[in-house]
């Protein structure tokens, strides 16, 4: 008897091995994210509320991406390369095509479909299904992570990089990745000196809070020779926002984890409601509230849609996971779990 693709798939996800820190850490990770896309369109609101918006992302991709990495392994045989198409390249193809027809549908726009420019934030399953291959020749070298953040510190000298096929994000966010790969999920160093790093990165958030959030988003070609100086600060800063975050996430089991379980669900299903809130100006009611009660309303409207998302994932793992298109096989312990759900 054949079982159906979701009840494949949540026996998957429902694995005894999982790591309830690694949970923890992509429900933390996935709220800021959600986060930071009900900010975007009213960020300007206040000074306070754009330095929020920037301090979020400064680390927190890059936290999702360091995981990934921590998460893979340095070997891209027919198992890993089943897993590579079935959770990243054909959810990639699927969902481009219903964000560009979400947008037909919202905007009134054609719909053409093409793969070279991600919509949106789908930029992170290409890059992350590009990052999967890139990390077995990164390891050739004797030193992998130099060469990482060499060669994303000179991107942006290159004006041929840019959004199609997220290469500038491939490759500006690509030391995360490795980083991840190297130094794994034992987060180690003093709690305290975590806390001060976040204290810290709130304070340069606030003096960078006019700069053009492309830097932090790893789209921003340089205009002149000090870019790359920019690229490698944001970058350190950035490592260090990861270190503290991970440090922090607690490690025992907590309610939160289940949740985190779904974290590439929320990530692809957020975005069509945060597309669908805009265009029916849903953020013009913040022009009526105050920046506390404009935040509190955000935060608890964050938290509500990670849980009710959460919630209704399991209904969509069969176009987020295609692995029920081949025969079943039990992973290999050491590659159960993915940084990419």
């Amino acid at each position: 008897m054949i079982s159906s693709p979701a009840k494949e798939i949540s026996a998957q996800v429902a694995d005894p091995q999982r790591s309830s820190w690694i949970d923890n850490t992509k429900f933390i990770l996935i709220a800021l994210v959600v986060l930071g896309h009900c900010m975007e369109e009213w960020r300007y609101k206040s000074p306070v509320v754009l330095a929020i918006y920037q301090f979020i992302y400064l680390f927190h991709m890059p936290a999702f991406i360091y995981l990934s990495g921590a998460l893979s392994r340095p070997k891209f045989g027919i198992e890993q390369g089943t897993r590579w198409l079935t959770r990243l390249v054909l959810p990639f193809l699927v969902f481009q095509a219903i964000y560009l027809a979400f947008d037909a549908w919202l905007l009134g726009k054609p719909f053409v479909y093409s793969v070279t420019s991600p919509n949106w934030i789908l930029w992170y399953l290409m890059s992350l299904a590009c990052w999967r291959i890139m990390l077995i020749p990164a390891l050739s070298f004797t030193r992998p992570l130099l060469v990482a953040c060499t060669l994303a510190v000179l991107s942006g000298y290159l004006n041929d990089v840019g959004y199609s096929f997220s290469l500038s994000r491939t490759l500006v966010f690509f030391p995360f990745f490795v980083a991840g790969y190297l130094h794994g999920t034992k987060i180690k160093g003093p709690r305290l000196a975590a806390v001060g790093v976040l204290l810290a990165l709130a304070g340069f958030a606030w003096l960078i809070r006019e700069l053009s959030a492309k830097w932090l988003f790893g789209l921003a070609p340089y205009t002149n020779l000090w870019g790359g100086a920019i690229q490698a600060g944001l970058l350190a800063a950035s490592a260090a926002g990861v270190w503290a975050v991970l440090r922090l996430t607690p490690r025992a089991a907590s309610p939160f984890e289940k949740m985190g379980r779904e974290s590439l669900s929320v990530y692809l299903l957020h975005g069509l409601l945060i597309k669908l809130a805009t265009a029916y100006g849903i953020w013009k009611l913040f022009r009526h509230l105050g920046v506390g009660q404009s935040l509190g309303v955000v935060i608890g409207a964050t938290l509500l849609l990670v849980t009710l998302l959460a919630a209704v994932a399991p209904l969509f793992h069969p176009i987020m996971n295609y692995q029920w298109l081949f025969r079943s096989r039990p992973a290999p312990a050491a590659d159960k779990v993915t940084g990419a759900s």
